[in-house]
């Protein structure tokens, strides 16, 4: 500086800006991590959505599935749920009883892809679900993925009681009728190694010891 080549101002505006006020600090935090404080944010409001969903979500005890070649509506399948929480159990320990049914009814004039795929993924992997209401060409489809020592249904499936129709269908005839129930067999498959697949079943035969009285 005595020599004059640089003044003490030169050394100043050559000086780093340090944020004095807090929101100088915030808007350098601000300037320098935007893009991290916008993931985490995302991140954390998945995790919140997520984890109220979680909570808010139903615990079926079991789920029946509905396969039959007569489509029904959702509205149906619904009111067949209310009528089996009758007969069911508490299986999963939250002292309520949930039964789901599930819809695979089809229209065998529609593409049916989707719904077949859908029961060929609960038939592998779904150990709540070991009740399928069927209609005779369901009960056929059954037949043909068996084979003479790997046969499907544990027992024949039995019918419906008069009550079912008087309860789900409103009178009207959107259900067909003369359709069963039947219990799929776990012995031999791979979810008779799911721990949940124990009290299902045993909840399951209650259901169809019920409907036969």
């Amino acid at each position: 500086m005595q020599s004059g080549e640089y003044t003490e101002s030169d050394k100043d505006s050559s000086s780093p800006i340090v944020p004095v006020t807090f929101s100088d600090k915030v808007a350098n935090i601000w300037y320098h991590y935007s893009k991290v404080i916008i993931v985490a944010i995302y991140i954390a409001v998945f995790l919140v959505v997520s984890i109220v969903q979680c909570a808010g979500r139903t615990r079926y005890d079991l789920q029946i599935v509905y396969f039959t070649y007569s489509p029904v509506p959702d509205a149906y399948t619904n009111k067949m749920a209310a009528y089996f929480e009758k007969y069911g159990e508490d299986v999963n320990g939250d002292s309520k009883i949930h039964i789901s049914v599930i819809n695979c009814s089809i229209n065998p004039n529609s593409n049916n892809n989707a719904i077949m795929t859908k029961l060929q993924v609960i038939i592998s992997s779904e150990p709540t679900a070991l009740l399928y209401i069927t209609d005779d060409k369901s009960i056929k489809y059954f037949d043909n993925i068996s084979t003479k020592d790997d046969i499907f249904f544990d027992g024949e499936p039995i019918p419906l009681p008069r009550e079912f129709y008087e309860e789900c269908s409103d009178g009207d005839s959107s259900i067909p009728d003369n359709i069963t129930i039947g219990l799929r067999k776990v012995n031999g498959t791979p979810i008779a190694k799911d721990k949940e697949a124990k009290g299902v079943l045993k909840a399951s035969k209650k259901i169809l010891s019920s409907i036969k009285q």
